[in-house]
């Protein structure tokens, strides 16, 4: 899998990996999720607790992180779980929209009855104009600055 590869690069390298995408995982416990989070890459207790699917049921999508950073320097804190799932369905081609957008649906669906065409709306239609994943999202701390001098005047003194 990628992890080993990039798991090597961090050693050698001495550098931090993000790790992003879609990988299709299906749950946050299984063989799957652990094959990503292997070779020291974690995934946020708050990605994991999101499924990105529109259904919100599988996690597909992950942002998994193995990190070569001073251990004062934390670009992402799992207490403060600043992380997540953006669902877009509770903004956009919300099911009371649904009116809104009929007439843009295939003449081919307009002659189904209104269950058939509300239907199609929530399960295909929407994720063709938008998308079938839910975006992740993941607040970083990257200023650094403090711990950096702070290093800096530890290594004069």
């Amino acid at each position: 899998m990628i992890t080993s590869v990039l798991s090597k690069r961090v050693k050698k390298e001495n550098t931090s990996y993000v790790l992003l995408g879609v990988f299709n995982i299906p749950d946050k416990k299984g063989p799957m999720m652990e094959a990503l989070e292997s070779n020291g890459f974690f995934v946020p207790e708050a990605i994991k607790n999101h499924p990105t699917d529109l259904c919100q049921i599988n996690h597909y999508d992950q942002i998994a992180f193995n990190l070569k950073l001073d251990k004062t320097m934390t670009i992402f804190s799992e207490n403060q779980q600043k992380a997540g799932a953006h669902n877009f369905c509770q903004s956009v081609y919300r099911e009371q929209d649904f009116e809104i957008y009929r007439e843009y649906f295939p003449d081919k669906m307009k002659k189904k009855n209104d269950n058939a065409l509300l239907k199609y709306y929530l399960s295909t239609w929407r994720t063709f104009q938008m998308s079938d994943h839910l975006p992740l999202w993941v607040e970083l701390q990257i200023d650094f600055s403090n711990q950096y001098l702070e290093k800096l005047i530890t290594k004069r003194y």
